[in-house]
């Protein structure tokens, strides 16, 4: 009986799924090809026919992992005001659940410190990645704010995230909580702050947007 046309499609997923979720869970330098394979319940043989290299996989399983955050980081925004979306996001982020579980968590959190000492290829997928974050985190900003000050606090923001799972990971579970909810503030804090700043850019913006549509000088 011949293979289904989607077949090799389909089975390049699943070994990308099972990497994702194996690097995430044991580390780039930690997990086999054959652990990857055995892991997505195919033979070791097969490998090659889909990837020329662990680090080809490696590349392919960051993206899907990277999207997959972002999937479930997305449905905490489903219900939040637009000023709310940001706040929803990072305390979904910083949650014992993702801390336990890396397999199915950030592979920025999970990997980042490790990819920086990898190859050319792998380090730029890790680049892109990351850019690929700060640009979906500016989204959430009120307005959609793109300026020097809305930059600074979605790269402060998402290096207090994926700092604060490594730390949590690394303070055990004795610790982890409460490195968890001090994260959560600081940023829920910094936030504030923020908007406070933001409220008379707003208000000059809006005033120019009117005078302009009347034609009155600002």
């Amino acid at each position: 009986m011949p293979w289904p046309e989607d077949h090799k499609a389909r089975t390049r997923r699943k070994i990308v799924e099972a990497a994702a979720a194996a690097f995430r869970a044991g580390g780039v330098a930690g997990v086999r090809v054959e652990d990857v394979m055995a892991r997505a319940g195919l033979t070791h043989g097969g490998f090659y026919a889909h990837f020329a290299s662990k680090e080809d996989l490696l590349r392919e399983a960051m993206e899907h992992a990277s999207r997959q955050t972002v999937e479930m980081l997305s449905t905490s925004t489903a219900d939040a005001p637009g000023g709310d979306r940001l706040q929803a996001v990072i305390d979904t982020y910083l949650t014992p659940a993702h801390v336990a579980h890396p397999e199915w968590g950030c592979p920025l959190a999970a990997l980042g410190p490790e990819l920086t000492r990898a190859g050319g290829a792998t380090r730029g997928a890790l680049a892109a990645s990351v850019k690929d974050r700060l640009d979906w985190m500016r989204r959430l900003l009120p307005d959609g704010r793109r300026d020097a000050a809305s930059d600074a606090q979605a790269i402060g923001t998402l290096a207090c995230m994926v700092g604060g799972v490594v730390l949590a990971r690394a303070a055990g579970p004795k610790d982890s909580a409460a490195v968890l909810k001090a994260c959560r503030e600081f940023l829920r804090q910094n936030a504030a702050r923020s908007a406070k700043r933001a409220a008379p850019r707003r208000t000059t913006r809006r005033r120019r947007r009117a005078a302009s549509r009347s034609g009155s000088p600002s």
